[in-house]
């Protein structure tokens, strides 16, 4: 690549910073280096995120050892039965001894500990395992005499458990001390929830934490996107039985596919905040790298590709991996013919690109569509679809697009983000505790690919763009209904929120403005529900308790 470009008269490449790159490209780290020497402002803005990220890494090691990462649930302590699930298969011994006593310090004293010993040909396993029983009535061995997979050995577990929930813990992980007491707490006080998932972060050999993942609350979409669910998973036992269990065949990416058939079931997830789980970086672990077991990438695209299939509306489903280091997928059924599409626009563009759907126009639109003139637009359409088109238009990919993630189920709205320079200018808006509104795209570079809430990930917003957007119009009507109480700038988002329903924003459909625009100010935060959790992409933000 480096002659291609020597030879193509690239200015800044000359043929002995070909040669030099040559040299060192044995090196990866050398080569880094002189590639950010090669561009200084690059260079500089790398070193100072290097430094920034010391300094929050210092801040969150010292948060995390003081016990402040983790977020109190009041209340008398309950007496659920928990059973702690660890299938156990070749894991260092040290390893497995600190995940054990991980789970006997718990500060929670109603839990069972289930190992089972999926045939393991490291003998200091079973020795360990055996020393274990007997020592507690809550624990309980089995050795089982073939190798099952972690997918078969889990569900092993399962017929054996006599908690009403399953916690599962991999044999080299780590509980935190508080772990199976607040996820106990949480359960009793929401009994509907079949599927809790906490927070967490990675713990390396020395014992020393890092990466924390600071979770948002349920969003099918960003489920879709990557198993945000797991780390720590407790999950309902009737649940886990009614779906059949873990299937064989999706090992690495079992977790996830059982997400995707309990959502599919109707079941209910929810999020606890705090980091309650240690995930240990060892070098075969998912936790250091996604590429160091490439086969779950393969199970989880099949279960993604089944789990989309099963959506009422939509044709062809594409399921791919999007960002392999991340485990980041996606997932997309294509719209569904024959949909009646009303587009709003001042413009009336071509058609040709609509023609697998029944198209009506309306050359009524204001130039800054409200809210509450979306309210007006469903009231006066009898479509299934409104097509709100930026002034340029929409391209043929970006409709389908649109429409393809409205398809996914509990979805109202799907909207573009706003471009200008290069930087994000507008996606819409979310809600902090403090019931602060704030844009968490806005700044950010339109080749960005992000992390987590950033560009990579479609995001849930509370308050969409009102324009540039694809909505169902009965989603529309029935937020109205919802939400008579509320004043007219919440009304409808306020609505969504009371349905269960989702308005996302997409870094796949950018609308680039070429003159100077200033986004219409976001509704005044008084009536927002400060419940709605901050997407925490920064460790230096630490996880406040939802009221």
């Amino acid at each position: 690549m480096a002659g291609d470009r020597s030879k193509r008269g690239d200015p800044q490449m000359s043929r002995l910073g070909v040669l030099v790159l040559r040299l060192v490209q044995p090196f990866p780290r050398l080569a880094a280096a002189l590639h950010y020497l090669r561009h200084p402002k690059l260079f500089v803005r790398k070193v100072v995120q290097r430094l920034r990220r010391a300094h929050v890494l210092r801040v969150y090691r010292k948060a995390e050892g003081a016990g402040e990462l983790v977020v109190d649930i009041p209340g008398e302590m309950p007496s659920l039965l928990i059973t702690v699930a660890t299938p156990v298969y070749r894991v260092a011994e040290k390893h497995l001894r600190a995940a054990i006593a991980s789970v006997r310090e718990q500060s929670y004293r109603h839990w069972e500990f289930i190992l089972f010993n999926d045939a393991s040909p490291e003998a200091h396993v079973k020795n360990v395992l055996d020393e274990l029983a007997g020592s507690d009535p809550r624990i309980r061995v089995v050795h089982s005499r073939q190798n099952l997979g972690i997918a078969l050995a889990s569900n092993e577990i399962v017929k054996l458990a006599r908690g009403d929930y399953v916690a599962f813990l991999d044999h080299d992980d780590l509980l935190h001390a508080r772990a199976l007491e607040l996820a106990a707490r949480y359960l009793a006080r929401h009994p509907d929830v079949d599927w809790l998932f906490t927070d967490e972060d990675k713990v390396d050999e020395e014992g020393r934490h890092s990466e924390p993942c600071f979770k948002p609350g349920w969003s099918h979409h960003l489920l879709l996107t990557f198993n945000y669910v797991c780390h720590l998973r407790v999950v309902r036992r009737s649940m886990i039985e009614r779906v059949g269990g873990h299937r064989a065949g999706f090992d690495g990416a079992q977790d996830y596919d059982l997400a995707l058939r309990v959502l599919q079931h109707g079941g209910r997830f929810a999020h606890l905040p705090g980091v309650l789980y240690h995930w240990r970086t060892v070098g075969t672990s998912m936790a250091r790298a996604a590429s160091a077991k490439p086969a779950a990438h393969t199970h989880a695209v099949r279960a993604l590709s089944e789990h989309a299939a099963s959506w009422p509306l939509g044709e062809k489903v594409t399921a791919e991996v999007l960002l392999a280091p991340a485990s980041f997928f996606k997932v997309r059924r294509q719209a569904a013919s024959g949909l009646a599409v009303e587009v709003f626009a001042r413009n009336l563009p071509e058609t040709g690109f609509l023609r697998r759907f029944r198209v009506a126009w309306q050359r009524w639109l204001p130039q800054y569509p409200t809210l509450e003139q979306l309210m007006e637009m469903a009231q006066m359409s009898t479509a299934d679809v409104l097509l709100v088109p930026p002034p340029e238009g929409f391209s043929p990919l970006q409709v389908e697009e649109l429409l393809s993630l409205l398809h996914v189920p509990k979805t109202a709205l799907v909207f573009a983000r706003c471009c200008q320079g290069g930087t994000v200018v507008n996606s819409g808006w979310v809600v902090s505790e403090t019931a602060a509104l704030w844009d968490p795209w806005m700044g950010l570079a339109c080749e960005d690919p992000g992390y987590l809430n950033l560009a990579c990930v479609p995001g849930p917003r509370l308050v969409p763009l009102p324009q540039s957007l694809a909505v169902w119009r009965h989603a529309v009507l029935a937020a109205a209904a919802a939400a008579e109480d509320v004043p007219p700038p919440w009304q409808l988002p306020l609505g969504w929120h009371r349905l269960g329903l989702e308005v996302v924003v997409t870094p796949t459909v950018s609308v680039h403005l070429q003159k100077p625009w200033q986004p219409p100010p976001p509704p005044a935060p008084a009536e927002a529900p400060v419940h709605f959790r901050r997407w925490l992409d920064d460790f230096k933000l630490m996880p406040a308790a939802n009221p």
